[in-house]
């Protein structure tokens, strides 16, 4: 009787414990509350009217906020009217001079600027000293030739402004203005002449990116001769881009330099660069084993570029295809993604290798569905012609629309890459019955990758148009927005006389997003300077208790990823953010879309596939701060567009400022981004 007594005492007592360490957990993880919260009234108390102003998208509306009492309103209303539609650009121009903020010069950096505005922008430069970096920031975005000219004239200007600002307005100007090659020795010259890694890479980021004219081979002997000056391995960014513009001279050299200090495995970006560039060279001794050395990279992204580059540059008695086919295929714990692509190279050399792999290509897939297209690319490489589309047939009728929009994919790729000549008239017709019986299951990740193939004329032509409408009946606006973007383009381009009602049909909705892309597809569509109504609003409150700057971490199985947000750069994105982790809804969505060296996607709460949205939609809202690495920001299809889906970048774009809502920035777990893989799930969220 009295052991019963304890044992009953005991569970009471195990019982109360555990109740009372529930409720201290519960009180302890509740949610998050900064110990430095934002207090400001003339913030707090603005911000509301101010984000009522941006839901109209109007003009008028968010004058009054220009003039407020506080700076840091100011600024979120020049922001704001970078994405607002306006006719008077002189007066904000004068406006942006007298404010002289770098939201004011960023939001006119974002419309178009006659000539004449140029040419007294650049005589302002002259001028005014305090508006030079400022000015810099329109000339890059909005510059012509003269401006471009005119920059180059101050490179010697000891009060150029700010370098980076003025180093990056060049590097802008150069993708879409052509170069002399006095020019581009001159920018080349600048480039190292005592600049920090930022700024050199600024300089010489339009060549990087993709310029409108090629160095000379005479600026490309001045190139290599100041960075060999400057040092191999003195930076690792620049060498990333010395790389890029000069494969052929570098790439042997970086590896082994780098590989002799035991820098690679901690330099994934350069790395990646190198792997790329094996593509454009020839493989000649020294590239085959700066390849070797690159394989046995521990980041599958390496591995993977690497195997990408030597695709069909190997032979059977190389020694580089014997460690791919003996190695790395027969390894049967490598990384699916990289084996697939191992089997892959492996193929274009031997085609026999593929059949004894079967069931391991089969199977990946129904593992991870994010690496159907590399397992389609191997079915349409190994197949015959009839048998590789028995097999997407019979994915189609599996109803897996995952499988089927990447079976689409595929057939797009596959259609395109066969020679006209095997275009049969038995191999359209089954085509065409793919893609129809497709597009019948009114997916929208599914309708969209058809649109490659119903742009070939070859395919369908204008009496399919019924049909291909029809099975647009299933969608609807905001949510299907990407479909409607898609097939109003291709209406344009194939159907436009008969596509008219429809496309009238569409643009009397008075959805701005979907009419500014129709607009932009050449229709004669009007679109309303009046904004959204519908846009979430935020939960002021509870965003002044998250503070200026919470921290977001993102848990995955690789480790945690530390996103230190700005909040009142980007309030209706962090509210909306918060709102989705407190409910639990980012755990277990996987990374979807994983660009190596670029970017990682995740955050489609709904489909998981890029193609899902919540049930609201929150403004663009870009800003001047710059998508350097690490930087966080959130995916859209155009303006106004965004909702749940985030991405970080994995090095400096700059091409994306000022297009896409910038969340914040990576402050720890950087290391973990390089190694995310497309599906990779974050496991949790949570405040800092």
């Amino acid at each position: 009787m009295r052991y019963t007594r304890l044992r009953v005492w005991i569970i009471f007592l195990s019982v109360l414990l555990c109740v009372i360490l529930v409720l201290n957990y519960v009180s302890k993880t509740g949610p998050y509350k900064s110990k430095f919260p934002v207090t400001d009234s003339l913030v707090t108390s603005a911000y509301p009217e101010l984000y009522q102003a941006i839901s109209k998208r109007n003009v008028q509306a968010l004058k009054p906020f220009f003039s407020n009492q506080s700076a840091t309103v100011r600024k979120q209303a020049w922001r704001a009217l970078a994405n607002t539609p306006f006719d008077s650009l002189s007066s904000f121009i004068n406006l942006a001079e007298q404010q002289n903020t770098s939201a004011a010069w960023f939001a006119i950096s974002q419309r178009t600027f006659s000539g004449d505005q140029l040419r007294a922008l650049e005589e302002s430069w002259n001028r005014n000293p305090d508006y030079r970096t400022g000015i810099d920031r329109v000339l890059g975005r909005q510059g012509d030739e003269q401006s471009l000219d005119f920059l180059l004239k101050q490179l010697n200007n000891e009060k150029r402004g700010d370098e980076a600002q003025f180093a990056l307005a060049i590097g802008r100007l150069i993708t879409r203005v052509s170069t002399s090659q006095d020019q581009q020795i001159k920018i080349i010259q600048r480039a190292f002449g005592g600049n920090t890694e930022q700024n050199t890479r600024a300089y010489l980021y339009g060549w990087y990116r993709g310029a409108k004219r090629k160095l000379t081979t005479t600026a490309k002997d001045t190139l290599v001769s100041y960075w060999r000056v400057f040092g191999v391995g003195t930076n690792t960014g620049v060498d990333q881009y010395i790389n890029k513009l000069l494969p052929g001279r570098t790439t042997s050299d970086m590896v082994v330099y780098y590989n002799g200090r035991q820098q690679l495995d901690n330099n994934v970006q350069l790395s990646i660069e190198l792997a790329k560039s094996l593509a454009k060279i020839p493989l000649n001794e020294d590239n085959a084993l700066a390849a070797k050395i690159l394989l046995t990279s521990p980041n599958p992204h390496v591995q993977t570029q690497v195997l990408k580059s030597l695709k069909g540059k190997l032979k059977k008695q190389d020694d580089l295809y014997k460690y791919v086919k003996g190695t790395m295929v027969a390894d049967s714990t490598l990384d699916n993604s990289v084996w697939l692509h191992a089997l892959q190279t492996a193929d274009g050399v031997d085609p026999n290798i593929v059949k004894g792999h079967w069931n391991r290509i089969d199977n990946i897939p129904q593992k991870n569905p994010y690496l159907w297209p590399q397992t389609f690319s191997i079915y349409e490489e190994a197949q015959p012609a009839d048998d590789y589309l028995d097999r997407v047939e019979g994915i189609i009728g599996t109803k897996d629309t995952d499988a089927t929009m990447y079976a689409m994919q595929s057939l797009g790729h596959f259609w395109q890459s066969l020679p006209d000549d095997q275009k049969t008239k038995s191999l359209i017709n089954k085509v065409r019955k793919l893609v129809f019986n497709a597009l019948g299951w009114q997916d929208r990740g599914v309708a969209y990758m058809t649109i490659p193939l119903l742009k070939d004329k070859m395919l369908f032509n204008k009496d399919d148009l019924s049909r291909i409408n029809s099975s647009l009946s299933g969608f609807s606006l905001p949510s299907d927005i990407e479909v409607f973007q898609a097939f109003g383009t291709l209406y344009k381009d194939r159907f436009k006389d008969q596509a008219k009602p429809f496309i009238d049909s569409l643009a009397a909705q008075d959805y701005a997003p979907l009419n500014r892309s129709l607009a932009d597809a050449g229709w004669d569509v009007k679109v309303s300077e009046v904004g959204h109504s519908d846009f979430r609003t935020p939960s002021w409150k509870r965003l002044w208790q998250l503070g200026r700057h919470p921290v977001w971490r993102l848990k995955t199985a690789k480790g945690n990823i530390d996103i230190k947000l700005n909040t009142l750069v980007a309030p209706a994105s962090v509210s909306a953010i918060d709102s989705l982790s407190r409910a639990g809804a980012y755990d277990g969505i996987p990374f979807h879309r994983v660009v190596s060296n670029f970017v990682i996607q995740g955050g489609d709460i709904k489909r998981k596939d890029g193609f899902g949205r919540p049930d609201f939609v929150i403004p663009t809202e870009a800003s001047e701060e710059g998508f350097m690495r690490g930087a966080a920001g959130i995916a859209s299809t155009g303006t106004d567009t965004e909702g749940s889906q985030y991405f970080i970048v994995n090095q400096w774009k700059p091409h994306l400022n000022g297009h896409y809502t910038q969340i914040g920035e990576v402050v720890q777990g950087m290391d973990v981004v390089d190694r995310i893989e497309v599906g990779d799930k974050v496991l949790s969220t949570r405040w800092y």
